[in-house]
């Protein structure tokens, strides 16, 4: 029966993919905002408020003329009479002075709109203030046709109110267009130094690619040296050299072992001599046999030896400290060990010295690769290091762009009043 049920159960559709939400190119930003900011309704209100108040430019056009033909009443004073005839001219210039200022602009977007608010604004305040001053006397005498011309002011006021109203909701309303604009310029800027910051960054690595790979040609140059015949001469050298060197130390020690005895009673003949109470020839060997025994010997000790044997009566020494001076001294003297100590010392110096030639004639090649290489070491750990600030860099800059990228989208969507994504890097 369950193929029965699969015949006439009906399948349930599979779930519709959610729809995703229009992406907007960061290019394409500014021109859509514009867009969305024009107004229809703000472009027709200007243009009939600038009608109305080209029509009430042409009624104070016709009351101005209605002022200058009217004739005043017959049994106006005398005095009246020439004040208000007076105060007419000075009116009607006025008057017309403003009405010949009243055209508004072609153009019928917001700076321009503006611009005319406040340049009509300030001329009818100034006019205004005086017109309030020289009417009295024609309103006096012309009382219809002065109150046709305020009718005509007081209209032009209410446009201009009007017109001032207009201008603010269309300020408030653009806030949100302008705050937008704002924040599609930060994350222009913002992956500009992006992509200024990767190419670089890509640029380092290049470069230090190629400095690794020249850092390892060198390093393969040392190897290859040090495989060759010349590099094995070089090597067994050096182990030979450094064999006679630690002989060499070997003797030095022997020599300060067989000065050692001695070593008080010097340091007491230079005190003595310090103080003048003994008069030393050899001073200077005494010391040199003190703290270095083999730059002593490069000379000829025994004078300083026999010096010490005549003096040793005359240092204070304990009997027994004394008879072991004197017989290590004649021991010295006779048996001559230091002098053989010291025949081996300087041939050992000379062979040491040439060892030192050879090795440093033949490890001038490698010498210079190892120079060659370690600049190269250099160069990449300070390249590694700049990298990794321009990495860290990076991270901040790509932060601060999201932080960025979100705030644009978020009042793009206050604008739609729908989802909507954008593409920053298109």
């Amino acid at each position: 029966m369950k193929w029965l049920k699969k015949i006439f159960s009906k399948e349930s559709p599979p779930p519709a993919p959610a729809e995703e939400p229009p992406k907007l190119d960061l290019s394409r930003v500014d021109g859509w905002i514009a867009d969305r900011s024009a107004d229809s309704g703000f472009e027709g209100g200007v243009r009939s408020l600038y009608a109305s108040i080209e029509g009430v430019a042409r009624d104070l056009e016709r009351d101005l003329s209605a002022l200058e033909s009217a004739e005043p009443a017959e049994e106006a004073p005398p005095r009246l009479l020439k004040a208000g005839t007076a105060t007419r001219e000075t009116v009607v210039r006025q008057m017309r002075v403003l009405a010949g200022k009243l055209a508004p602009p072609r153009r019928v977007d917001q700076a321009s709109a503006e611009e005319y608010h406040s340049t009509i604004l300030k001329l009818l305040q100034n006019t205004v203030q005086k017109f309030g001053r020289a009417q009295r006397y024609t309103a006096a005498l012309f009382p219809g046709e002065v109150e046709a011309i305020k009718s005509d002011l007081g209209a032009i006021s209410r446009h201009l109110s009007e017109l001032g109203d207009l201008l603010q909701e269309r300020e408030e309303s653009l806030g949100a267009h302008r705050e937008a604009a704002s924040a599609a310029a930060r994350v222009r800027e913002g992956r500009g130094q992006i992509e200024a910051l990767r190419a670089e960054i890509s640029d380092g690595e290049a470069l230090l690619s190629r400095l690794r790979d020249e850092e390892a040609g060198h390093q393969e140059e040392i190897e290859a040296w040090s495989r060759s015949d010349e590099g094995r001469r070089g090597r067994e050298e050096k182990r030979y050299l450094e064999e006679k060197m630690r002989e060499r130390d070997q003797i030095e020690m022997s020599m300060r072992d067989l000065v050692a005895p001695l070593a008080k009673a010097l340091s007491r003949a230079v005190k003595q001599d310090d103080s003048d109470r003994i008069a030393l020839q050899h001073r200077e060997v005494f010391e040199l046999l003190i703290v270095a025994p083999a730059r002593a010997l490069e000379g000829d000790a025994s004078g300083a030896l026999s010096e010490l044997k005549s003096k040793v009566d005359l240092l204070g020494l304990r009997d027994k400290m004394r008879e072991r001076v004197m017989e290590h001294i004649d021991h010295l003297l006779e048996d001559r060990p230091l002098h053989l100590l010291k025949a081996r010392h300087s041939a050992l110096t000379a062979e040491i010295e040439e060892l030192e030639e050879s090795l440093s004639k033949r490890g001038g090649d490698t010498a210079r690769l190892k120079a060659k290489r370690d600049l190269v070491r250099q160069r990449i750990s300070s390249l590694e290091a700049e990298l990794e600030d321009r990495r860290r860099s990076l991270a901040l800059l790509e932060d601060r762009l999201s932080g960025d990228l979100s705030d644009l989208k978020g009042r793009l969507e206050e604008i739609a009043e729908s989802p909507l994504e954008v593409d920053p890097y298109r």
